[in-house]
């Protein structure tokens, strides 16, 4: 098995190149240089090793290697590339390989010249270690006991494109978050307190980039295709990607102050720990099964949640003891010296950034705690809008008073001449009239964002912040401004269509133009003409192999003010067919229809938890015979029944089994009556009117561009630095922010 021999490799190899670092950390100047050399070429030979491991899964994927459980359970012959090679992420070992190969990458990185101190690279290997047995003991080359003709395919939800790059993005954010708290455990070690933070500030903006932008990819694919009208529902997995990008966020700003105040370091190395603790801590949410009753994206618990929580505890309690000890020989010092300074406005953003990553932590852990005492429950969404909304206030008035705050000093330079602010937050209350916004709180925060735009572009142009922060402060603003006019002003109803009968739903001119197969047939189209231009917005419901429904996505009409959001209700009339008990070697007719049972096939346990039974069905109709084969699986004392199709219209759904007698009980339904509600003439749709809610997209867009500049800045900074023979501690007054 090359795959998981690669892996098993790999793991050997980096623990020995984390031992060889470790000792050549600790010791003095002989045999140092020896054993750092040594560590560097086993370091490499593990991320060999990973990708190695990489490609061969790849490999299995592209070849419809379905005798391997993973393969078979996420893939199959008819499913497009892009989707073959996405279903390399799909399920838990998949995406586990996936973040190891950006760790191993990351880790190649950092033994470019300059390299990584040798502390740095002794905590990274150990990650890697790390991340290299939790993917032994979940391994996506576990092998079936008997190779299938086909697999189980993707979820028609996950073929989309925007699903193809959203978690390579943000896995890449997941593992570029290691690289800090390597660099801040380093830096404790050896008690150089300065030279890691321009190290760890770049690494950590292009994380804070890479996880903002796979969060905001996640939230519009959610809106395009979920169908409910959102784009984030609080739901504690999702929430396991917000923590640590606040916690970054957080950590960016504490980075930035303590190159100016040596106090801050103290700061700055607890929001590396947390940062790192806080991907571990969500990735054991997700992956544990804790969360399987009140979240629609966990992977239920396949034996590897124990193994997370360890992990998660046993970082957690290394990190802080190693704090807590070399807290002493910490600098110290003032953090700000007025107020009115901009140490004071970056302490205040963290603190809030903190302050809101500590609500949404409680929040999405809140089953995991009332499980510990048998009632497991979960926080609806009404906390976190309610919690976080005085937060988004505070954010708004730091995004205000950041950019006009000078250094050290402490003065706003004559509050007056920035009295065309004022105008600004007027302009944001005309825009909440115009919305009829009512609630103060929201009209607060859209005044607060509409100014907060204006002082951030005076300040990228004044320079009296980089262009790059500023970037990424209006795209804050600017999201904030978009959330609250999408949400608090959205209006929604549910709407019939009849067919070539246009009418008018919240001003625009729509009309319902019936339905329409896909091109591939795996799909039924929605069509709407909406608009004075009669634009073509199309509803897509996605069909399985059986050929019903199984995934549908709305139809959106945008425009530059507002989406239109338009979410057929499908309703299906058809009542449950009758329930049959064939007899081994019998027919039976059931509406026109012969149906024999000719025999069992039974599998074992082969790598997926489970215990199948086939049954052979002979179905005629109209001259015709067709063999299908339903099954009925036991998976962990669970018995679930597949329905199969005859002639594209006869559906067979197993219910039951009776071995000892020969007999297999189905429920049989003739499709051709199946009507679904979604007719040529008659369609109910629930219609959204989302106002400016492309200010949502523009902001994300925003954030992403600017922490994504800012850590280019600061690359390009810190190598010229180092080009002229200056250490990066000796740039202690780097005022960029």
């Amino acid at each position: 098995m090359i795959g998981y021999g690669a892996v098993m490799l790999a793991l050997i190899v980096t623990v020995f190149a984390a031992i060889c670092y470790s000792a050549a950390a600790s010791h003095k100047q002989t045999g140092k240089q020896s054993l750092s050399s040594n560590a560097r070429l086993l370091y490499v030979l593990s991320a060999g090793l990973i990708g190695v491991a990489a490609f061969y899964l790849l490999y299995i994927l592209l070849g419809n290697r379905f005798d391997y459980a993973y393969v078979f359970g996420y893939s199959s012959r008819d499913l497009p590339l892009a989707y073959k090679v996405s279903a390399f992420w799909a399920g838990q070992e998949g995406s586990f390989m996936l973040w190891l190969v950006f760790h191993a990458v990351f880790g190649l990185v950092l033994l470019r010249k300059p390299a990584a101190p040798v502390p740095v690279m002794a905590v990274y290997s150990l990650i890697q270690a790390v991340l290299l047995g939790l993917l032994l003991v979940k391994s996506p080359f576990m092998m079936l006991a008997e190779p299938r003709l086909d697999g189980a395919g993707l979820n028609p939800l996950l073929q989309d494109p925007w699903m193809v790059i959203h978690p390579p993005i943000l896995f890449w954010g997941y593992a570029a978050l290691a690289v800090p708290f390597a660099y801040g455990l380093g830096a404790m070690l050896t008690g150089r307190h300065q030279e890691w933070l321009d190290a760890a500030s770049t690494w950590t903006l292009f994380a804070l980039s890479s996880l903002g932008a796979g969060m905001f990819i996640g939230g519009f694919w959610a809106y395009k295709v979920l169908g409910w009208g959102g784009y984030w529902a609080w739901d504690p997995v999702e929430n396991s990607s917000l923590v640590p990008w606040l916690a970054a966020g957080a950590l960016a700003h504490l980075l930035v102050m303590a190159k100016v105040r040596a106090g801050a370091v103290k700061q700055a190395y607890a929001g590396v720990i947390c940062s790192f603790v806080l991907v571990l801590y969500g990735t054991f949410l997700t992956r544990s099964g804790v969360l399987s009753d009140f979240s629609t994206h966990s992977f239920a618990d396949e034996g590897i949640g124990g193994l997370l929580g360890l992990t998660v505890l046993v970082t957690a309690f290394v990190a802080f003891v190693l704090y807590i000890v070399k807290w002493p020989s910490m600098p110290s010092g003032e953090l700000y010296s007025r107020l009115a300074s901009r140490e004071f406005i970056l302490a205040f953003t963290a603190l809030i950034l903190a302050f809101f990553g500590v609500l949404v932590f409680v929040g999405m852990s809140t089953p995991l705690v009332t499980m510990a005492f048998g009632s497991p429950k979960s926080v609806s969404s009404v906390f976190y809008n309610t919690a976080t909304l005085p937060l988004a206030v505070a954010i708004g008035a730091a995004l205000i008073a950041g950019p006009l705050a000078k250094w050290g000093s402490g003065s706003y330079g004559g509050i007056k001449q920035y009295w065309w602010i004022g105008l600004f937050l007027a302009g944001g209350l005309v825009v909440a009239v115009w919305l009829k916004l009512y609630q103060p709180l929201f009209i607060t925060v859209l005044c607060l964002a509409v100014a907060a735009v204006a002082a951030n572009v005076y300040s990228a142009f004044t320079k009296r912040m980089s262009r790059a922060a500023a970037c990424s402060h209006i795209g804050v603003a600017v999201m904030l401004a978009g959330i609250i006019t999408s949400g608090a002003a959205s209006q929604s109803a549910t709407v019939t269509f009849v067919q070539g009968q246009p009418q008018e739903v919240f001003g625009q001119q729509v009309s319902y133009a019936g339905t329409e197969a896909d091109q591939s047939g795996k799909g039924i189209y929605n069509t709407f003409h909406v608009g004075p231009n009669q634009a073509v917005v199309q509803a897509l419901t996605k069909l399985n192999k059986e050929g019903m429904p199984a995934a549908r996505e709305p139809g959106i009409y945008r425009s530059v003010l507002a989406d239109m959001y338009i979410a057929p209700i499908v309703k299906e009339e058809v009542a449950a067919g009758p329930e049959l008990t064939l007899v081994k070697g019998q027919s039976l007719s059931q509406d026109g229809v012969s149906l024999k049972f000719t025999k069992f096939t039974m599998a074992g346990m082969d790598g997926t938890s489970e215990v199948r039974v086939q049954a052979i069905i002979e179905v005629s109709a109209e001259g015709q015979t067709q063999q299908v084969k339903p099954e009925l699986t036991n998976k962990n004392g669970r018995i679930i029944g597949s329905t199969v199709t005859a002639f594209d219209r006869y559906k067979l759904h197993i219910t039951g089994i009776r071995p000892s007698e020969d007999k297999v009980t189905i429920e049989f339904k003739d499709n051709k009556a199946a009507k679904l509600a979604i007719g040529p003439e008659r369609l109910e749709a629930e219609v959204s009117y989302k106002p400016l809610i492309n200010l949502v997209w523009l902001g994300a867009i925003l954030i992403t561009v600017g922490t994504g500049w800012a850590g280019v800045n600061k690359l390009v900074g810190h190598r010229q630095l180092l080009q002229r023979g200056q250490s990066p501690a000796a740039r202690t007054n780097s005022r960029t922010h």
